[in-house]
């Protein structure tokens, strides 16, 4: 059986072992820590897609040393043509965090993780659009969003929204009511979890998707496909942009960068979202 997770070096062995958003418990680490004193190196290598990589094992601990992952509810994976370690933030145990995405991260890897595709496909998720992932700079990013407004009823010109606003996109004007340019505004929620009185509130919530980003030289900022979407949207949008992936990748297209220049971003949306702006609405329309 074809394991793409393992790879020969100087005649030994490295397993590349998939985390979900980067998270393990006290077994999973103490079975990694026995693999990696009796069969590797005695090193545990992080990755920076949060992975886990175990060096320097004989071919003959390879099986036992994955038998052993196993036990912990660990696998292999993370390589080869197919979604690698999905990346995530913290999530809703930071401060700035707008959206729950751990519960996330771990929908689209039980959905995704295994599934074989024409190239490697990374994904993504932060839980503001400040996020410490890197979603813009991934085949698929995944952001979340809050749209806020101001209750000038219970604003009382305080200016700590202004303060830690990112942007500059908060005023306090002469009524002394916060007042927010929606040009400059990210929707980073700052302001929302700022606010001693919660003048400042989200009137809407959801998740960006952005499509066809790069990491690596030269980086490119992946390309809005949909905005504001539900929770609940988000993993069927994913699936339906892998398989549509899947089905009209060239073969030289190897990531999502090539893909998307070819086909645009407007024929991309227009296929899977029936529409060519990025609107989460007709998405939720389409119920596809």
């Amino acid at each position: 059986m074809k394991r793409p997770y393992l790879m020969k070096q100087n005649g030994k062995y490295e397993i590349k072992v998939r985390t979900c958003a980067g998270s393990l418990d006290a077994s999973q680490l103490a079975a990694l820590r026995e693999i990696a004193d009796n069969y590797a190196d005695g090193k545990i290598h992080l990755t920076v897609r949060q992975e886990v990589l175990l060096f320097d094992i004989e071919e003959s601990h390879v099986d036992e040393a994955l038998k052993k992952l196993e036990e912990v509810g660990l696998r292999g994976g993370s390589a080869g043509f197919r979604v690698r370690n999905i990346v995530c933030c913290v999530g809703e145990r930071c401060k700035n965090c707008v959206q729950n995405v751990t519960g996330l991260a771990e929908e689209l890897d039980k959905k995704y993780g295994e599934l074989e595709l024409p190239g490697a496909v990374k994904i993504a998720i932060g839980g503001c659009p400040f996020p410490c992932t890197r979603p813009y700079f991934n085949d698929i990013g995944i952001i979340g969003r809050a749209y806020p407004v101001v209750d000038v009823d219970k604003c009382d010109g305080c200016g700590k929204c202004v303060e830690t606003c990112p942007m500059d996109a908060i005023t306090i004007n002469g009524d002394m009511k916060a007042v927010i340019n929606r040009k400059k505004c990210k929707m980073c929620g700052r302001g929302i979890n700022t606010c001693p009185i919660s003048a400042i509130y989200a009137k809407e919530k959801g998740f960006t998707i952005l499509l066809g980003g790069r990491g690596t030289w030269p980086a490119f900022k992946g390309e809005i496909l949909a905005e504001m979407l539900e929770p609940e949207d988000v993993a069927p949008l994913v699936g339906k942009t892998l398989d549509y992936y899947k089905q009209n990748a060239l073969p030289h297209e190897k990531r999502l960068r090539p893909f998307v220049k070819r086909i645009g971003i407007e024929q991309i949306r227009k296929e899977i979202l029936g529409t060519e702006k990025p609107v989460g609405q007709r998405w939720r329309e389409a119920k596809l």
